[in-house]
């Protein structure tokens, strides 16, 4: 079931008053649907359990429970007491500890800051995914999965995902229109409030409706004081963190809350013109003629061809702009030069 990544509970008997049947070590594997395998008592004590561990599934908390004619634990935290009514008598102790799978992460891009999201969703135990047509093993060595193939991303999202853009100024069109429409428990851009309305407005443009855009927090993260990128990184973690341990949904909008406060207090580095290393040395850089921005021809994604030659650009929106009105960009460039 941990394979498959079913949801279940383990209940272990861990003390009991005879007569019951059942005994220390005893166990059963309760599933959501109620059904059980194992023997942790029967009569009154089966209907008790599963009950609880549907609940413990719910909150994703372990819990100690009593069955008993009498009160024994009555002050003490972390255990629920339940009467005993069944004629046999006897009394169980029983722990039952949910198991369920790990949550997925989706990043989105190969930049520093995804990097740093992948690691860190690595130490707080989440099952992640990587998609950008760049990322390579060696830079997440964390991923459970890279996808390559952006179209791809949206059959892995579900209500449980939790998904993060941090493309970082390579792709961020493609990625935020990739993931446009999904219903994620967290959907986040890593990106200033100014850089995101010009997103948005590209999106709408394309058709995108209102509501989509809406859904996607940005910037992404908690609001505390942050400058360098592992900061930046740290705060969007923690406020996927903050979001998954809520355990009403109070807590889950005050999450939601906070992560739209945060606020606009730092400058993102700028990151899309700058090209590894072993690219920048076999390469000569190009500009894009609509923005002007140095472009490395060995790793561009997106290059069109005008007249015989091959004009390079920094994103999807500098691409079409061109072709809609190559002449003018072209005039441009040459008054630059």
């Amino acid at each position: 079931m941990r394979t498959e990544e079913q949801p279940f509970v383990i209940a272990t008997v861990v003390a009991f008053k005879s007569p019951q049947s059942a005994r220390p070590g005893s166990k059963a594997i309760i599933l959501p649907d109620g059904s059980i395998n194992g023997w942790i008592g029967g009569g009154c004590v089966q209907p008790i359990v599963i009950s609880e561990a549907r609940k413990a599934l719910q909150t994703g908390k372990p819990k100690l429970i009593t069955i008993s004619p009498d009160s024994a634990h009555h002050d003490w935290k972390g255990v629920q007491e339940f009467q005993m009514t069944c004629q046999g008598g006897g009394s169980l102790e029983i722990y039952l500890e949910p198991v369920q799978p790990k949550p997925e992460l989706i990043i989105l891009g190969n930049s520093p800051i995804a990097q740093l999201l992948c690691m860190f969703g690595s130490v707080l135990e989440f099952k992640l995914c990587v998609a950008d047509p760049q990322a390579v093993r060696e830079r997440f060595a964390e991923a459970d999965a890279l996808v390559l193939d952006l179209s791809a991303v949206r059959e892995r999202i579900g209500p449980e995902s939790y998904v993060v853009i941090a493309t970082m100024g390579t792709g961020d069109e493609d990625a935020l229109e990739a993931v446009a429409g999904t219903t994620p428990k967290y959907l986040g851009l890593v990106a200033s409030k100014e850089k995101a309305k010009g997103l948005f407005q590209y999106l709408r443009d394309k058709g995108i409706p209102h509501e989509h855009l809406d859904r996607i927090t940005c910037p992404a993260g908690l609001e505390f004081a942050v400058e360098t990128l592992p900061e930046i990184a740290l705060s969007v973690m923690a406020g996927i963190t903050h979001l998954r341990r809520s355990s009403t949904q109070a807590d889950a909008g005050s999450a939601t809350h906070k992560a739209h406060a945060f606020t606009d207090k730092f400058s993102l580095p700028l990151m899309n013109n700058v090209a590894p290393a072993a690219s920048r040395e076999s390469s000569i850089d190009a500009r894009d003629p609509v923005c002007g921005m140095t472009v490395d021809p060995a790793s561009a994604r997106y290059k069109t061809v005008f007249r015989d030659a091959t004009l390079f650009f920094c994103c999807v929106r500098c691409k079409e702009s061109f072709e809609r009105s190559p002449e003018s960009y072209l005039q441009k460039e040459a008054g630059r030069v």
